[in-house]
């Protein structure tokens, strides 16, 4: 779970009193003031929030990777977030963001007016979506992470090309309807994401994210990335479970 891309990760509680440290020494230079500090601290140590899975920006233990945390607290305009490396052993838990969907799908509009919508579409498209960023953040923890007009952030499976632009037209007509921004990334097959814009428009090449960088795409490789033979062995449990 360490090793894919926008999975939340739990660890335990010995863990995170080991991690607060580096946790707080990460922060960003204007937000290391006592009074900042001791609010990450409590959300980290008492809310027990999980952090997510991103590329490493320095050294982690073999086998482990990073964590960012993101925090409900902005700094005026900013969002507080720090990262640290864990190693395996730490974690107790992951969960994708097809999970923090279908927990979303339950709890309705009570976990944000646009999950029925964002669930029809799947139903006419035949894709797939994921909840990322401050949205999932608030439906696993329950804190208040977004405010009203907030962007929401979703991840997205298609089986073809086709398939992926029908869904970008309807997502382009839900956010005029409702004047929300509607940031969506796909995922390609090697836990590859790509900007779902991009991968529509008639670029010669795309940006391709993976939990160790970035790499520039070229649309005859992303033809292969996208047949149906491309990584056919890898069943829907071992996308979901790496």
């Amino acid at each position: 779970m360490l090793s894919t891309r926008h999975t939340l990760v739990y660890v335990d509680d010995a863990a995170r009193k080991v991690l607060l440290p580096a946790l707080l020494d990460s922060l960003p230079a204007p937000m290391r003031y006592p009074a900042l500090e001791a609010q990450v601290g409590g959300i980290f140590l008492k809310d027990r929030i999980p952090g997510i899975a991103c590329r490493p920006t320095g050294p982690v233990p073999k086998g482990g990777g990073q964590l960012g945390f993101s925090f409900p607290i902005r700094l005026e305009e900013q969002r507080v977030r720090a990262a640290v490396a864990v190693s395996v052993d730490q974690v107790t838990a992951g969960v994708t963001p097809w999970e923090v969907m279908g927990l979303a799908e339950m709890l309705g509009d009570t976990a944000h007016p646009v999950i029925p919508a964002l669930s029809a579409i799947c139903d006419e498209t035949g894709c797939k979506i994921g909840l990322i960023g401050s949205l999932a953040m608030q439906v696993v923890t329950g804190l208040r992470y977004l405010r009203p007009g907030s962007d929401v952030d979703i991840v997205v499976r298609g089986k073809a090309l086709d398939s992926l632009m029908d869904f970008h037209a309807e997502l382009g007509a839900l956010s005029a309807r409702t004047g929300l921004k509607i940031d969506a990334e796909v995922e390609l097959s090697g836990s590859i994401g790509v900007k779902l814009s991009e991968l529509v428009s008639s670029a010669d090449q795309v940006l391709g994210k993976t939990i160790s960088g970035v790499e520039l795409i070229s649309r005859n490789r992303l033809s292969e990335i996208m047949s149906p033979s491309h990584g056919s062995a890898k069943t829907e449990r071992e996308y979901e479970n790496p």
